[in-house]
């Protein structure tokens, strides 16, 4: 539920699928937290699970073409090595799984599709990986001269290690100065983000919202 006198909307904007709190008769204050679903994407083993599942409906049509193009994994600015070493193993099997498919042996696909699925269980992503991509810096903004820092901090969210860096905003057609925070945290190789802007006296209700986080165990 959104804490009194904020509305709930979606937020699917940065790369982030979640949930966004705009407070009501404000200056345009909120606050946003969801799953940095870039990062998500990249393990492919959901994808290749999927495959599997479903591996004795498919015939050689456009269905199994597009389900083995969605099981190669990414091989584009890796966010660590362990993401590239299997990367390129998960992709071998998978094409090895298509040339086996091609010559109608699906025993043969269906062995490689679980070793490649067997690689993809491997990744995993740590803050540490992640961190120095998605922190907030002036420098990532259209207009840096907006922004000024206040300060970084180490901290622990809903139980694993996180990150706070704290801000400011002016911008040119506002009165105000905006009070701006930023959470980064990592569960289960998913990285979360929360981010607030706003007066400073709400930011209260952000870090309240960033105390109740938490994960089913």
């Amino acid at each position: 539920m959104p804490p009194a006198g904020w509305r709930r909307e979606g937020e699917t904007s940065g790369g982030i699928k979640g949930i966004r709190f705009v407070k009501e008769r404000s200056v345009g204050e909120a606050i946003g937290l969801g799953d940095y679903y870039i990062l998500a994407d990249r393990n492919r083993a959901p994808h290749i699970r999927d495959i599997l599942a479903k591996f004795d409906s498919y015939d050689d049509g456009f269905a199994w073409d597009k389900a083995l193009r969605e099981a190669y994994a990414y091989t584009d600015t890796p966010f660590s090595a362990l993401e590239s070493e299997i990367a390129g193993r998960v992709n071998l099997e998978v094409g090895q799984a298509s040339a086996a498919y091609r010559t109608h042996d699906r025993d043969a696909a269906k062995a490689h599709l679980e070793a490649a699925l067997a690689e993809a269980n491997r990744l995993h992503f740590s803050l540490a990986d992640v961190i120095a991509r998605v922190e907030f810096t002036p420098a990532r903004r259209e207009n840096p001269e907006w922004y000024h820092m206040l300060g970084r901090r180490e901290t622990t969210v809903a139980g694993e290690p996180g990150v706070i860096v704290d801000y400011t905003v002016k911008v040119p057609e506002r009165p105000q100065t905006y009070s701006a925070r930023e959470a980064y945290f990592v569960h289960n190789s998913h990285l979360f983000i929360a981010t607030f802007i706003g007066l400073p006296e709400s930011l209260a209700v952000f870090d309240a919202i960033l105390a109740s986080a938490g994960f089913s165990k």
